[in-house]
């Protein structure tokens, strides 16, 4: 099984991946998401596939996606914010690849630092 790291989980491409991964749930296990600003459809997400790491854009939406999940009973997911959450979800150690689907700039610096954790 491989272990998958999603830098814009709630886009149209981190949304078709998480679509692959359920399709094959024998082989894909997602280890860590990077949101961005959608903390709706990322609590969805943190529902569902239980990642170990889940970053969204900014330290108020981390703090009130933290709050929902502590009230519905989830547990065990760290919640980060902001570019170094994105890279703290991108260089996530038991991450066996990387799928990068951040547009633009604001992906880079994740996506730069999971090529040098050997990710992507």
């Amino acid at each position: 099984m491989k272990s998958i790291a999603i830098l814009g989980s709630t886009g149209s491409i981190g949304r078709s991946t998480l679509s692959v991964v359920e399709s094959f749930p024998d082989r894909f296990q997602v280890v860590s998401l990077a949101a961005g600003r959608n903390v709706d459809l990322a609590f969805e997400q943190a529902k569902r596939w239980r990642p170990r790491v889940l970053s969204v854009a900014l330290e108020s939406q981390a703090e009130n996606l933290k709050h929902r999940l502590k009230s519905a009973g989830i547990t065990g997911i760290e919640v980060v914010h902001g570019a170094g959450g994105t890279v703290t979800v991108a260089t996530h150690p038991e991450s066996d690849f990387v799928v990068s689907a951040i547009v633009g700039v604001a992906g880079l610096e994740a996506t730069y630092e999971a090529v040098k954790a050997g990710a992507l």
